[in-house]
């Protein structure tokens, strides 16, 4: 099991947006929970729209305990804003434990409304791709909202394709409606 302590260098780097902004990207640590609620509590419902399930403080806290780089690995876009360090957005790799599906990952990424239309979204998932690659990966693939344009132009401009519509696939607990979905995948040579 790879521990908090036995992090490889290439799971952090520091990028720069759009802007100029100097972000941190680094794996999820056992002391990110209160940012981590903080980020997650305050997305907007625009954003909240587009994401497959409600984030209550509960689902939060479960990542943190049941933490497991082996299992899923969480990797946090960290900015300082008035002194303090600021969460501004999550992305995963989760790995199937089968032998049979451990050449690819499931991801997913959330970027919190103030750092939308920045670049954070691309060089967080570019950041995962390289990870993926480092791991010997041949497939990653997602699960994306098919109104959520922004992000399936960010996943394309990363070399993700569109393998199927799952019809009325989730539940929109913001628009009370059932919505289809596209997943979505990327071959690694």
């Amino acid at each position: 099991m790879t521990t908090q302590k036995e992090t490889p260098k290439e799971w952090t780097k520091r990028v720069r947006l759009k802007d100029g902004i100097s972000v941190l990207l680094r794996p999820e640590l056992s002391t990110d929970l209160e940012m981590l609620w903080e980020m997650f509590s305050t997305l907007s419902d625009e954003s909240l729209r587009f994401l497959p399930k409600p984030f209550p403080r509960e689902r939060v806290e479960s990542w943190i305990v049941n933490m497991n780089y082996d299992r899923a690995l969480p990797i946090l876009a960290v900015v300082e804003e008035d002194s303090e360090e600021r969460i501004v957005a999550s992305a995963t790799l989760a790995f199937s434990q089968a032998e049979v599906f451990k050449h690819k990952a499931e991801f997913g990424i959330t970027v919190h409304d103030d750092y939308q239309d920045r670049g954070l979204g691309t060089a967080l998932t570019k950041h995962m791709i390289e990870i993926s690659r480092s791991k010997g990966l041949k497939k990653i693939s997602l699960t994306v909202v098919t109104e959520n344009s922004r992000a399936i132009r960010v996943y394309e401009k990363c070399g993700f394709r569109i393998e199927g519509r799952l019809e009325k696939d989730h539940y929109n607990y913001i628009t009370g409606e059932y919505g289809d979905d596209y997943v979505m995948a990327l071959f690694l040579p």
